[in-house]
């Protein structure tokens, strides 16, 4: 990998050897001529090995990681550090034989600021698995979507994500295999429709649920822009059994004021639902009720911290004896601004998207305004 200021952690060693036939002196005066091996992995690739040397002779090689989940930790010969120089790694060779050792350290987190790429708030460390319910329904599809965040002040209005060479990995495929992740892109024309092209603006890694285990994994994603420099993200997440996700949550009141010509409140519904919903978490994916449950209009909200909430109000009659709604009619949602400033944000609704810089309060709850 040929980005730095990695957050490293614990250092893995495999201690499978591999060498040549041992070698011994040819006697009769002539040098001593010995081995040297060195432990076989397949995260790194030893180049210009020489499998012997002569005592005091200078011994130089090097080493490069082949896996984009480590780097090049600690390298010793017969248990003695080798600093690397510019040539690669040197050291005298002894009057005996060598086993050189190679660390591997993990990278488990990178984040580079200044490529236009990020994890977006609403990305938490923990992925539920599928239930075993939606697991036995093949065709329900059981989905995170972990969101990415592109600055597109930087990123520029003729940039463009080249999907034919984006790359998503996991580190452990017993727990998130790689046919359990891609990528998921959002297009120009996703965004403002018809009149938009199919450059990708944005997009998020997609997590397959029922093809995951519990356990621990690291996920990498390179994404290729067709106008910028490449960009890489990754992240370790603890996948967990079905419902044990926590996420923080919010207790917020919100009033609903009513400006339709209807006052047959019990048909009058509001359906609120998480458009960054964590599957298996604490925090509903909806919410709703009609406005005959709400005491003068009132009511309180459960709101998954740093997500989105599309706000739908709709007018509908149940048919008892058909069993089925009639005079179905979409309410408009007025947009709404209450607390905040310009340097946090503000607590609003714009084109029935709630969003929440800070905690509404009794006196200052959200107000869902509906007409018709």
């Amino acid at each position: 990998m040929k980005k730095t200021s990695i957050i490293l952690t614990s250092l893995v060693c495999i201690t499978t050897v591999f060498g040549l036939a041992s070698c011994n002196d040819g006697g009769g005066g002539d040098p001593a001529i010995y081995n040297i091996t060195y432990e076989e992995n397949d995260n790194y690739r030893v180049i210009d090995f020489d499998s012997q040397g002569q005592e005091g002779s200078n011994i130089l090689f090097d080493v490069e990681s082949t896996s984009v989940f480590y780097e090049i930790g600690e390298v010793t010969y017969n248990g003695t550090p080798i600093s690397r120089g510019s040539l690669g790694y040197q050291f005298i060779m002894p009057g005996e034989d060598v086993v050189i050792k190679i660390e591997l350290e993990p990278i488990t987190e990178y984040d580079d600021p200044n490529d236009y790429l990020s994890w977006s708030s609403s990305v938490i460390d923990e992925i539920s698995m599928a239930s075993e319910e939606d697991k036995g329904y093949q065709y329900i599809e059981c989905v995170q979507n972990l969101t990415l965040d592109f600055d597109m002040a930087e990123f520029g209005p003729y940039n463009s994500v080249d999907e034919n060479n984006t790359e998503v990995l996991s580190s452990n495929q017993d727990v998130i295999p790689n046919s359990a992740i891609s990528f998921d892109p959002i297009k120009e024309s996703d965004l403002i429709g018809s009149s938009g092209s199919n450059m990708v603006r944005g997009g998020s890694i997609r997590v397959d649920l029922k093809q995951i285990n519990p356990g621990t994994a690291t996920i990498y994603a390179h994404l290729s822009f067709n106008n910028a420099d490449d960009a890489t993200l990754m992240r370790t997440f603890t996948v967990t059994e079905y419902g044990k996700v926590e996420v923080e949550t919010w207790n917020v009141p919100y009033t609903v004021i009513n400006e339709t010509s209807y006052d047959d409140l019990e048909n009058i519904r509001i359906s609120i639902t998480d458009q960054d919903y964590v599957y298996g978490s604490n925090a509903p994916q909806s919410q709703g009720c009609s406005l005959d449950e709400l005491v003068d209009g009132k009511g309180t909200l459960v709101f998954a911290v740093g997500h989105s909430y599309s706000v739908i109000a709709s007018y509908a009659v149940w048919n008892e004896e058909d069993q089925k709604y009639e005079n179905i009619v979409s309410l408009e949602v007025y947009d709404w601004t209450g607390q905040g400033s310009s340097t946090s944000g503000f607590n609003q609704i714009k084109n029935g998207i709630l969003t929440l810089a800070s905690l509404p309060t009794d006196t200052n709850p959200i107000q869902i305004t509906i007409d018709n």
